[in-house]
């Protein structure tokens, strides 16, 4: 948990530095650009080969390493091929920019070989490995993507700077793969692969489409100069929440799984009911910490071109990614437990069906803050039916009391630092205390749920294990 918190938090601050960076040598239009560009790989991504690694840590026994291994990087190799030569005969037939196809597939390819590379070390509890890759990918993408801008500043030299840092950073864990040179892939494992893991080709590409629903219409009403600063500041937010996220998923869900494969139920819910508690204070106080400070935390890393431009869309992001939050990383883990894979599409039909109605209804009217509202309706929307149909396939455990304890804990405090925030008291003291109330509200409510112990150092046992 250590390490991968650590590391993710070394990545998290290379990567908001890479933001407020490539966002101020642009300027507010080309980044809004980029953002499209950007917004138009995922969902080829989210469509092509993110349900494979889904897949993979599903399907994944150790006893089964070295063929599910070799069998995941043929599939992976094989449906990059594909997409690629899809994209080239599509771009082809309706006419796009030569260099727009490549910033797209080039973009498409670093996500995708990273994000396999790194799965694979995941699984096999190669925490240094991942944690290294990680670091890796902020430190190249940052130096790769302001090598390319000083080149030349456009979004496609930027995309194409942003790949290669992925690419860069799959090297370690690519590295660790020379373990499998000479296991042949298996057709049983492929079809295994594919079996798992279909229903999430269709559920990560809707959500993908969902996620960029709200900025196609932001930038249509709108325009670029307007979607570069919502970009930013949902991309800064959506990372920070996303670090904690995957953090707990990483090291928590990963051992939990373990157990259940192995047998050990008792061992595994205790180890869900600590990934529970540890996800409701990362969202509770994630929306508490970006209402209180996140306007002057934009203002000091993008400058008041950026921040003013993105004024009034915080809280609507805070609430929208705390549920996404408590979906992606504890909810939605369920299909790692019981054959539940259609629930993502499920659940992702329902997230761009609601994001995509309240889009069309809020953003001609209001603008920014009205895509960001659609994206929080979305969000809340798909939260609740993974909660609910999400425990009746698999009782994933939720620690009622705590949840109600860490929310009021947190609304407290929101509503404590809004009344320091008084006429006549100067700014600088307004902003200690709060960020003092926030730090010590934080440390107690981390004790009292039980996970400070997580990362004490010399604990064998997680909280509540027998």
């Amino acid at each position: 948990m250590v390490l991968y918190f650590g590391s993710r938090i070394v990545a998290a601050v290379g990567n908001l530095l890479s933001v407020a960076v490539f966002a101020r040598l642009v300027g507010p239009a080309e980044y809004g650009s980029y953002i499209l560009v950007f917004a138009w790989a995922i969902i080829i991504y989210g469509f092509g080969t993110q349900w494979m690694k889904f897949a993979y840590f599903g399907v994944y026994r150790s006893s089964q390493e070295g063929i599910l291994v070799a069998s995941y990087i043929r599939l992976v190799a094989v449906s990059m091929v594909i997409v690629a030569v899809v994209l080239v005969a599509l771009g082809r037939l309706v006419s796009w920019d030569l260099s727009f196809i490549a910033s797209l597939i080039s973009l498409f390819a670093g996500m995708t070989i990273y994000e396999a590379a790194i799965e694979v070390s995941r699984t096999r509890l190669q925490v240094k490995t991942v944690a290294i890759g990680m670091v890796c990918r902020a430190l190249f993408v940052f130096l790769l993507g302001y090598l390319a801008l000083l080149l030349q500043p456009s979004a496609m030299m930027l995309a194409f700077g942003v790949s290669l840092g992925h690419l860069l950073a799959a090297v370690p864990s690519l590295l660790r793969l020379r373990d499998f040179r000479g296991v042949e892939p298996s057709s049983d494992a492929l079809v295994g692969l594919f079996r798992y893991g279909w229903p999430l080709i269709f559920s990560f590409g809707v959500f993908a489409l969902g996620q960029s629903i709200d900025r196609f219409l932001v930038s249509h009403y709108v325009g670029n100069e307007v979607l570069g600063p919502y970009g930013v500041v949902a991309d800064m937010m959506r990372q920070s929440y996303m670090v904690v996220g995957e953090s707990i998923a990483l090291a928590l869900i990963t051992v939990a799984k373990r157990h259940s494969d192995e047998g050990r139920p008792a061992e595994s819910e205790a180890v869900m009911r600590s990934s529970f508690r540890a996800c409701v204070v990362a969202a509770a106080f994630g929306v508490t910490f970006f209402v209180l400070f996140g306007h002057r935390i934009f203002t000091l890393l993008l400058g008041a071109e950026f921040a003013g431009l993105a004024d009034g869309i915080v809280p609507f992001f805070a609430v929208a990614f705390g549920f996404m939050m408590l979906r992606s990383f504890y909810f939605a883990q369920v299909i790692y437990f019981t054959n539940a894979a259609f629930l993502e599409l499920l659940i992702a039909v329902v997230f761009v069906a609601t994001s995509a109605l309240f889009a069309v209804i809020l953003t001609p009217r209001y603008g920014a803050p009205g895509g960001a509202a659609s994206l929080m309706i979305g969000h809340g929307a798909a939260f609740v039916v993974s909660a609910v149909i999400g425990r009746r396939l698999h009782t994933l455990p939720i620690d009622w009391m705590a949840a109600i304890g860490i929310t009021g804990a947190a609304g407290a405090l929101l509503g404590v630092c809004s009344l320091v925030s008084m006429e006549g008291v100067s700014e600088t003291l307004v902003l200690l205390t709060q960020a003092t109330l926030f730090t010590a509200s934080l440390i107690v409510t981390l004790s009292l749920a039980d996970l400070l112990k997580l990362i004490v150092p010399g604990r064998k046992r997680l909280p509540n294990a027998p």
